[in-house]
């Protein structure tokens, strides 16, 4: 029997490399159509295509592989096996009439991707899976978005407000703060975006100390924090002000953890403490 816990964790992250690879295809469009593009971002797009789905291909046969789906899995290699013989995962075809370039890797992984979450029966909708993509790429951006506001932050709070403006502009069901209910411990987040069913809380790292400690709290919410049916995805966005740990060791405590719903991004961005400044006597008067 499939593990349908393990297929739904890994939609969003499988959307957030396809959002990737969509991008890239536009990217490459453009330049047979000559159309202008906003946000065009790869000196390569084609070579990026090409990289992004290959990173798919191998994401997904480890998943197929970690969910016991074993024929599913056998399909996918030998339909990549197809493509790398019929001109590689890179081939492309532009269509003329209708200023489309098309790529037969993207069109089969968008296909199996869409068929594993109608079989994981995440209760979202494909365009609330994207949104959900979308979420984790701005989370990601947070250093950025704090970087075009002229902050640097002093600590969580600050983030939070920059975070809430751009967060509550892109997503209609966006609202913060956030009461969840629990039967152990009830859980308040900094926002959620209600559709996507999804809590998110953010916490400030200006030492090595800082980061160990917010994952501690980490840990902490997912020990006691029992879950909900409204609430089914939980992002938390540690800020830490230079490179102290990197992301992959962070995110491979919280997998330790056995958490396929919680998931930890670790970002890097300006900012320090404020010192606290001790108050000084004024000598007496007439001494």
């Amino acid at each position: 029997m499939a593990d349908i816990a393990r297929i739904r964790a890994s939609l969003v992250h499988l959307e957030a490399k396809m959002e990737k690879a969509r991008n890239a295809r536009y990217q490459a469009e453009t330049e047979y159509t000559h159309a202008p593009i906003e946000g065009g971002i790869y000196a390569e797009p084609e070579g990026v295509l090409a990289s992004t789905l290959d990173d798919i291909h191998q994401m997904l046969a480890v998943i197929l592989e970690a969910a016991g789906m074993p024929e599913t899995r056998n399909r996918l290699l030998q339909k990549w096996a197809e493509f790398e013989k019929s001109g590689g995962i890179g081939k492309t075809r532009f269509d003329a009439e209708y200023d489309y370039l098309e790529s037969k890797p993207l069109s089969y992984l968008s296909q199996l991707i869409e068929s594993l979450a109608v079989t994981a029966g995440s209760g979202l909708q494909p365009f609330d899976s994207f949104e959900l993509a979308k979420l984790e790429t701005i989370l990601r951006k947070t250093p950025v978005l704090l970087h075009r506001r002229g902050v640097k932050p002093t600590n969580e709070h600050q983030i939070q407000d920059v975070m809430h403006d751009y967060l509550g502009a892109f997503f209609t069901e966006y609202k913060h703060p956030v009461h969840i209910t629990g039967i152990i411990k009830d859980f308040e987040p900094d926002c959620g975006i209600r559709n996507l069913k999804t809590a998110i809380e953010f916490k400030y790292a200006a030492t090595k100390e800082e980061v160990s400690k917010a994952l501690g709290g980490i840990f902490e919410d997912l020990s006691g924090y029992s879950g909900s049916l409204d609430w089914v995805n939980f992002y938390s966005v540690v800020y830490q002000t230079e490179p102290f740990e990197s992301e992959d060791r962070f995110k491979s405590e919280i997998t330790r953890a056995g958490s396929f719903t919680w998931k930890a991004i670790l970002v890097t961005g300006a900012g320090s403490r404020k010192k606290k400044t001790s108050a000084k006597t004024s000598p007496p008067k007439g001494s």
